[in-house]
């Protein structure tokens, strides 16, 4: 077998059922299963997914995990070489897995790969990122950048800075199309991903544990998805986001390093204040300088 794909539901068995849909119309190059795990959902009987698709394997859990609960329960019962973790608001448009896979098992050191996100308007979702740091908050703020050229500038900073058009490696990714190889999981307590977090962050935490085992991160802008962005969460993205980076910094980085990034980020992002969408970033970023002790 070659990709076990795991795909985690809560509460969206339509939104689900299309992308499972999606992946068997357009996976051919790759022998795959898909192991679905309902997150005790209340929508509807999770058997009815075995109705639609009786070749899927059906986890259901009896209570809801999160997205990394969930990923890390279906991965128990992946078999095969590299294991794809999916978003359940992702379709597919072309062989996205195939075209991944290939790529991976041509380079043995790539430990994550993902493809192109594209809204559903096709505006493209930049995800690549480099790793949290005071220098690169810094080079932002003083715009240092500028003095980089582009294509090198994207690179460098990421994210924002990166058109996403080429293919690169990276730092972390989303976890929306996430693919790495098994034989990562043994490294890791129990054989599974990095738990922390129960939704949000966890990429950043599992591209960050698997780098340092030695792997690289692999964005193949060659090969695209749609990624219906939110759509399984109605959680509040922000306020979880900067809670669970500050989390992982203060374990990965340490306490007076995370309050000076945080103490600089401010400081940024109150320079670029004239956006009102920088309002929310602000706040949060306010939060966990100045009323979120000491881990």
């Amino acid at each position: 077998m070659d990709v076990s794909i795991v795909i985690v539901n809560y509460n969206t068995f339509e939104l689900t059922s299309k992308c499972i849909r999606t992946v068997m119309q357009c996976t051919k190059g790759v022998s795959y299963e898909i192991i679905l795990v309902d997150n005790a959902s209340a929508e509807c009987n999770a058997d009815l997914f075995l109705k639609e698709f009786p070749t899927i394997k059906l986890v259901k859990s009896k209570e809801n995990t999160g997205f990394t609960g969930g990923n890390n329960m279906g991965i128990l019962y992946a078999s095969a070489q590299y294991i794809l973790l999916l978003n359940s608001d992702t379709e597919l448009t072309e062989d996205s897995i195939s075209k991944c896979h290939d790529i991976a098992q041509q380079n043995n050191s790539i430990g994550v790969i993902t493809c192109k996100l594209l809204s559903p308007n096709g505006n493209i979702q930049k995800q690549c990122h480099r790793f949290p740091s005071i220098a690169l908050t810094c080079i932002e703020l003083f715009r240092i950048h500028k003095l980089i050229p582009q294509p090198k500038r994207g690179i460098v900073m990421g994210n924002g800075f990166f058109d996403h058009l080429s293919s690169i490696y990276t730092e972390f990714v989303w976890g929306a199309f996430f693919m790495f190889p098994a034989s990562i999981l043994q490294s890791f307590p129990d054989k599974k991903l990095p738990g922390k977090f129960f939704m949000y962050g966890e990429d950043l935490e599992w591209c960050y544990a698997i780098k340092k085992l030695g792997y690289t991160v692999y964005y193949n802008a060659n090969t695209s998805i749609i990624h219906h962005l939110g759509a399984s969460s109605k959680a509040s993205f922000l306020r979880l986001r900067h809670s669970n980076e500050y989390a992982f910094l203060i374990e990965n980085y340490g306490w007076l390093y995370t309050k000076m990034l945080l103490l600089f980020r401010i400081i940024l992002y109150t320079a670029k204040g004239k956006k009102v969408s920088y309002a929310a970033e602000i706040a949060g970023v306010f939060r966990a300088l100045f009323f979120t002790g000491k881990a």
